[in-house]
C-alpha cells in the first residue's frame, strides 16, 4: 500500500511579500534627507540605543518622526559613520508619502549608481 495525500497550496493571502530595504550609515542617511529638505524645513538624526530616529522639523515645529533599528555599529569609527541601520517603510512612513518616498526613490538611485566591487 502506498501512501495517498493531497497536496495543497496555501491560499494567496498567506504568502508573505517581500519589501524593499536599505542598509545605510547614518552619515548616508543625514545626506540624502538633506538634498530632500525643502528650505524650511530640516531633519536631525538621535542614535539610540537599538534605533536611530529620524525626526523632521518645519517652520512650526515638529513635522513628524520615523525609527529605523540599528543592525551594527563598527567600533573605532565615529558614530555617523559607525552606525548601519536598517530602512524599510513602515506603515506609519509609507503614509506619509512626502518623506518615504522622496527618501526611496534617492536611496534607489544610490544603490543603482553606487556598485560594490
Amino acid at each position: 500500500m502506498g501512501f495517498r495525500g493531497q497536496a495543497t497550496r496555501p491560499a494567496r493571502e498567506e504568502f508573505h511579500h517581500m519589501e524593499l530595504c536599505y542598509m545605510v550609515s547614518m552619515s548616508t542617511l543625514q545626506e540624502v534627507l538633506q538634498s530632500s529638505a525643502k528650505p524650511d524645513t530640516a531633519y536631525r538624526l538621535l542614535a539610540g540605543e537599538d534605533t536611530v530616529t529620524v525626526v523632521h522639523y518645519g517652520p512650526g515645529g515638529l513635522i513628524n518622526q520615523f525609527a529605523f533599528p540599528i543592525i551594527y555599529r563598527i567600533e573605532d569609527i565615529p558614530e555617523a559613520e559607525g552606525t548601519l541601520m536598517l530602512l524599510v517603510a513602515t506603515k506609519r512612513s509609507r503614509e506619509e508619502q512626502s518623506f518615504w518616498l522622496p527618501l526611496e526613490t534617492k536611496l534607489s538611485h544610490c544603490c543603482s549608481t553606487n556598485v560594490v566591487a
